[in-house]
């Protein structure tokens, strides 16, 4: 499925349902990705009414307040379910339906920016569900899904590449995958904000080969339900995010993902895409890459590889006790 979508997370809704917005994203034939906080959620139904009306499908991308925790999580999934039935009533006494749902899985993001600012809080983050078999969850969330399915919804799912290498990771941030029922999975590999947090340990170079591989264990472990979240050309929830330099930097990417058998893209952001004209120098990096030699790994890739595997082992110790 050769499917092109855009995030939009902060731009205003009433400037993504603007006639000129729309129609960039119509002529690109891009699918749009709406963020939706409860704050916002009046302004949605005329948003789903323009980009109907301009020919571009609608996805919507539920999130919290970030009082609340914004991302969906084992910790969160209670509020979040019910901001989801609230969105659904909203859309349905304006006679709207979306097609699909995207449920955003991560952490609660007060432990993300704690874990980014200090080893200790990613520390704290890693140990926070030690013991958790995570049954709960997953019952939790596959009753959410089950629920959309009966509406005729599509529940898809965004992931980050720690969920790519088993389910172990699943429990461990309290976002579960496997047994859910997702019918579309969008795994986060922003290349930018794995060189930029890297702290120059990963070169462009090594950001590169380190996509092919997780573009790869995508495939392996989703099939053909599987996409690509690429990024990010301007910053997001938490503010900070690295950026790419330049398009050329997102046209390797996609050329990289398409290589890898991964034809459904999505592109972080569309407010990223408007601030750093033209936006049609990004979006034909983006939609015309053209897939080309996967790049060789490189000793620092595969040892990024390496040192995830090494933080899930040692966040599922146990700590030790000694008694008397």
């Amino acid at each position: 499925m050769n499917r092109r979508r855009i995030w939009s997370e902060l731009l205003p809704l009433a400037e993504v349902g603007s006639p000129p917005v729309l129609r960039l994203l119509a002529r690109y034939g891009l699918d749009l990705a709406i963020a939706v906080r409860p704050d916002t959620l009046p302004e949605l139904p005329a948003l789903c009414r323009a980009a109907a009306s301009a020919g571009v499908p609608v996805a919507v991308w539920p999130m919290l307040d970030d009082a609340a925790g914004r991302w969906a999580s084992g910790a969160t999934i209670t509020p979040y379910r019910a901001f989801i039935e609230e969105l659904l009533a909203t859309l349905t006494r304006e006679d709207l339906t979306p097609a699909e749902i995207i449920v955003d899985l991560e952490p609660p993001i007060g432990h993300v920016q704690r874990a980014l600012d200090d080893p200790r809080g990613l520390w704290s983050l890693l140990r926070s569900r030690a013991g958790d078999d995570g049954t709960s969850a997953v019952a939790a969330f596959r009753a959410l899904v089950e629920t959309l399915d009966a509406r005729g919804i599509v529940a898809s799912a965004a992931i980050v590449p720690f969920l790519l290498r088993d389910g172990s990771w699943e429990r461990t941030l309290g976002t579960p995958v496997t047994g859910v029922g997702f019918r579309g999975i969008h795994a986060m590999l922003y290349t930018s904000m794995i060189e930029g947090w890297s702290r120059g340990l990963l070169r462009r170079a090594d950001v590169l080969a380190l996509l092919a591989l997780l573009c790869r264990a995508a495939r392996l472990r989703f099939g053909d339900a599987v996409g690509a979240s690429l990024g990010v050309v301007g910053v997001g929830a938490l503010g900070d995010e690295p950026t790419y330099r330049d398009p050329e930097e997102l046209r390797q990417d996609a050329a990289i993902a398409r290589a890898a058998g991964i034809d459904d893209l999505a592109l972080f952001d569309l407010a990223g895409v408007l601030s750093r004209p033209p936006p049609e120098a990004w979006l034909d990096a983006f939609v015309d890459a053209s897939p080309h030699a996967t790049p060789a790994p490189t000793l620092r890739a595969h040892g990024a590889l390496a040192a995830l595997d090494c933080l899930q082992l040692l966040s599922r110790l146990r700590p030790f006790s000694r008694t008397r």
